[in-house]
């Protein structure tokens, strides 16, 4: 059996037993996780501006400026294709 499904099945199974329900709707209970959530969003922020700064002093392209390349390439032909009146032929 697949254990995503396994450990989904058995999350469903927790998220109905009142008691479990009683833990996760207490107010500290819900301030820690959001703290939690908070902390990682900043972690991953602080470590994509590294990531980019680092990028940046060692002349590389970030994932982001690849994503926009692809974009503008991508844009570019089918503008291209326009002009020669092509049908989405590729050579």
């Amino acid at each position: 059996m697949n254990i995503k499904k396994t450990l989904l099945a058995q999350a469903m199974k927790l998220a109905q037993n009142p008691r479990v329900m009683e833990v996760v709707t207490h107010p500290k209970v819900m301030e820690v996780a959001m703290q939690a959530m908070a902390a990682r969003a900043q972690v991953t922020t602080t470590v994509n501006g590294a990531t980019r700064t680092v990028a940046r002093s060692l002349n590389l392209a970030t994932r982001d400026e690849v994503k926009e390349l692809r974009r503008t390439i991508r844009k570019l032909e089918e503008e291209i294709a326009k002009s020669r009146g092509d049908t989405g032929d590729k050579r």
